[in-house]
């Protein structure tokens, strides 16, 4: 019952409030084409039907016709597309349902897509329209594609869930308009880049508010450049704006020149957090024996000693329920409201740690090794330096954190056999690995020091 409870609130954390516009947005990526220039532009585009569209009709059953239109500046079509949409009341994928992408591929100009939803029992009818400049000239980089959370592609996770897809080796939310709110709560970014060779350079993330004026600001921090298409995504941590409206500007230079590329979202804890609407006593009186023992296992990762201590795993249901109660009634963020956002973000955690991070070697679950709770504190790191193993050199992996001070965490796989312990950081809770050096080689602490500077090597 745990595990299903975490996986829906994972699918739907991000959904956004509920209104009566069609919402659509574009993005446009860069591909060439070696008999023509410049080359052409790939665009994806995503839709969000409002939560009141379209009526049930007396079988209990929606219905609507979703209709695309691509037209060039001439007003002539150039591409379009119709498809019926069906589900049963209610949803049983809920905000997946109303969620739509689709992709299509345009030469230099200018064009203009239409969408247009129509109820197949009321008639009523939805239209949104955007702009589209397509590239006339081959650009540095993509657009910036913003999203409530992007994670890694992993053998246990390879499949987009509704309301989800996959760009490259990370599967990202089906966003139209980026919300994101609540403790810990981050703003993903993506674009590429376009190079004719590798080149290092630097990245600087900024957040301005609604009047222009920064509110947040990264220092610069070296990332490189692949040649051909690249490929530069991060998460920045957004919990301690308030709410409102904000742009996310990520600045990176290399090769003499500093690409700048800016995209919207915004901040709502209330919207973000809609599956933590459960309190936290009905969440729990749904769990019994073993899987209130499964709740309180991980909590270990974020709870201070003392507080673990009127735990009794010979206590009765009644007894776990109300210590489980207590402990994340201590941690909302919003205790006027029935729901408890901290909650349901931890759970939604545990689900990714245990799908990303297990060491089956050990008989670890993910939230248990050194990568899952850092995991569960921390959330997902800005930057990764992740590197397999090379004669001597384990496959290790850097974790980099634009926030929290600049933390570092260095994970190494010693038995190579898919078994990483945390081995370096410069949080003061972790203890230092004296021979960290010695056990990632010569070779392995170079690649390290080019990433995060010289300091790392001090005591």
């Amino acid at each position: 019952m745990l595990a299903s409870l975490i996986l829906a609130g994972f699918a739907l954390v991000q959904a956004p409030a509920p209104d009566t516009a069609l919402v659509l947005r574009t993005l446009r990526f860069y591909r060439a084409d070696p008999g023509r220039s410049p080359g052409h532009t790939q665009v994806t585009a995503f839709i969000r039907i409002p939560a009141n569209f379209p009526t049930a009709g007396k079988s209990g059953e929606l219905s609507l016709t979703l209709a695309l239109r691509v037209a060039d500046a001439a007003g002539q079509t150039l591409y379009q597309q119709s498809w019926q949409k069906r589900s049963a009341v209610p949803s049983p994928r809920g905000e997946a349902d109303r969620l739509d992408l689709f992709r299509f591929t345009l030469p230099a100009g200018t064009y203009q897509l239409e969408a247009n939803v129509t109820d197949s029992v009321s008639g009523r009818r939805l239209t949104a329209s955007a702009g589209i400049e397509a590239f006339g000239t081959p650009p540095p980089a993509s657009d910036l594609l913003v999203s409530p959370w992007l994670r890694p592609v992993a053998a246990a996770d390879t499949i987009p869930l509704p309301g989800e897809f996959r760009r490259g080796s990370l599967i990202l939310a089906i966003a139209p308009d980026v919300v994101v709110g609540g403790p810990g709560s981050s703003v993903a970014y993506l674009f590429e880049t376009y190079s004719g060779s590798a080149l290092d350079g630097t990245i600087v993330l900024t957040v301005l508010d609604s009047t222009g004026h920064v509110v947040k600001r990264t220092p610069p921090a070296p990332v490189r450049v692949s040649a051909g298409i690249g490929l530069l995504s991060g998460q920045l941590e957004v919990d301690d704006l308030p709410s409102g409206e904000y742009r996310l500007g990520a600045a990176v230079g290399f090769g003499g020149r500093t690409i700048e590329r800016e995209a919207r979202f915004r901040m709502d804890p209330v919207a973000a957090s809609a599956p933590a609407a459960l309190s936290d006593e009905a969440f729990f009186a749904t769990l019994h024996g073993a899987e209130l023992d499964l709740a309180f296992a991980p909590i270990s990762a974020i709870a201070a000693a003392n507080e673990l201590s009127a735990w009794s795993p010979a206590g009765d249901d009644q007894a776990k329920r109300a210590f489980l109660t207590a402990f994340w009634k201590r941690r909302d963020p919003t205790p006027n409201t029935p729901g408890n956002e901290r909650r349901a973000q931890f759970y939604d955690a545990v689900t990714y740690a245990n799908a990303f991070y297990g060491e089956p070697k050990r008989r670890l679950t993910g939230w248990q090794t050194d990568r899952g709770r850092v995991f569960l504190r921390e959330g997902l790191p800005t930057q990764v330096l992740r590197r397999q193993q090379r004669g001597t050199v384990p496959a290790y992996e850097v974790w980099r954190f634009f926030e929290k001070g600049g933390r570092y965490y260095i994970f190494a796989d010693r038995p190579n056999l898919g078994t990483y312990y945390l081995i370096r950081s410069n949080d003061p809770r972790e203890q230092r690995e004296r021979r960290w050096a010695e056990i990632l080689t010569p070779t392995g602490t170079r690649e390290v020091v080019a990433f995060l500077g010289r300091e790392v090597l001090n005591p």
